[in-house]
């Protein structure tokens, strides 16, 4: 069975961005999607945590709701 595993092909060398596979030395098959950018965080933990450090103060999804909730009251 075939499987897909998402990577950076970055100096010789596969930097995978979920899951790494769990078999060694294996025959795989590279398709080249698009290029990437160098400035941009890779991984999704690496975004999240630029995104936070932009807000103030962490806000919990209750707070944003409730946010979201006042912004549409004031528009009404």
């Amino acid at each position: 069975m075939l499987k897909s595993y998402a990577a950076i092909y970055k100096q010789g060398h596969l930097d995978w961005l979920d899951d790494a596979p769990e078999q060694d030395n294996v025959k795989v098959i590279v398709t080249l999607v698009e290029t990437i950018p160098q400035n941009l965080p890779m991984r999704a933990q690496e975004i999240l945590q630029q995104a936070w450090a932009c807000m103030e103060k962490p806000h919990t999804i209750q707070q944003i709701d409730n946010d979201i909730a006042q912004m549409r009251s004031e528009w009404e």
